[in-house]
């Protein structure tokens, strides 16, 4: 369903409207995480790339750990949200960039090697070796970390999420039971070790949060481009998930379990010549 899951090359699925909602909705990564990422940054000193960035949000609470920090995304929209969000902060030390996983040969000379790569909810738009090869030069002797923030709401075994799905599927057809980020993170994994990443290993944290309907149609209007859900129809939507809710929460609140994981490797120091 929606953007996510699915390769998108041929449109700009997190254009406009979407770009607005994921920066509004999208939750921060949680402390633990960012800190131990933050281990990465040599004392302040250190590179962070964040590829297939979006608004910024991992980059910019790692800032404080690094020197020197870059974002590169293919949706310029996703960029100018998170180019807000940095004036917000006045982080001179980052800057964002136009890009993609498949151009990581051309950008890689002039961005140069970097103490921590991390791809944060974006992995399953990549392919897997052809990145982590690459990534394998810029981040030589570094880490490179895969990491997701969350699953998809409707695959939640809670009567709310399954009221959710019944809403998702009467407009978009039968949804996949399979989570697209384990499945993402499961490839990360299993490509970092047969190109020889060493020091391969998880990160999990899981907590519950509760959120409110607004919340989860933002976070749905996050995922899902103005072409799958027009604009004209949003408050429609807005009101058939409200309204599926309430049957089994009333108050509008309901609890949902937030899965945090990450994949962390190390390149090889001598990168494989080509």
């Amino acid at each position: 369903m929606g953007a996510e899951g699915k390769r998108a090359e041929d449109h700009r699925p997190f254009a406009g409207d979407t770009a607005s909602f994921y920066a509004q909705y999208r939750r921060a990564y949680p402390a633990e995480l960012v800190d131990r990422l933050g281990e990465f940054g040599c004392g302040g000193r250190g590179r962070l790339l964040d590829l297939g960035c979006g608004t910024g949000a991992l980059l910019l609470q790692l800032v404080p750990f690094f020197g020197h920090a870059v974002g590169v995304d293919p949706e310029p929209d996703m960029l100018r949200e998170a180019g807000r969000a940095t004036r917000d902060q006045d982080f001179e030390k980052v800057e964002w960039i136009r890009g993609s996983s498949a151009e990581l040969q051309a950008l890689a000379p002039p961005l140069g090697r970097f103490d921590l790569v991390t791809i944060g909810t974006a992995f399953h738009f990549m392919e897997p070796a052809a990145t982590l090869s690459e990534l394998q030069r810029i981040a030589a002797g570094g880490v490179v970390a895969v990491a997701y923030n969350g699953t998809p709401m409707w695959l939640h075994p809670d009567p709310w999420a399954k009221e959710l799905r019944r809403v998702l599927e009467n407009r978009f057809g039968p949804l996949q039971d399979a989570d697209f980020t384990a499945e993402a993170l499961r490839a990360a994994e299993e490509t970092m070790n047969a190109l020889g990443y060493t020091q391969v290993g998880r990160w999990e944290r899981t907590y519950v949060e509760t959120i409110d309907v607004d919340f989860v149609v933002g976070h749905i209007f996050s995922a899902t481009s103005v072409d799958q859900i027009p604009l004209a129809q949003r408050q429609d939507f807005a009101r058939e998930v409200s309204s599926a809710i309430a049957t089994v929460a009333p108050s509008g609140r309901v609890d949902e379990p937030v899965s945090v994981r990450a994949v962390i490797g190390r390149p090889h120091r001598d990168p494989p010549r080509r």
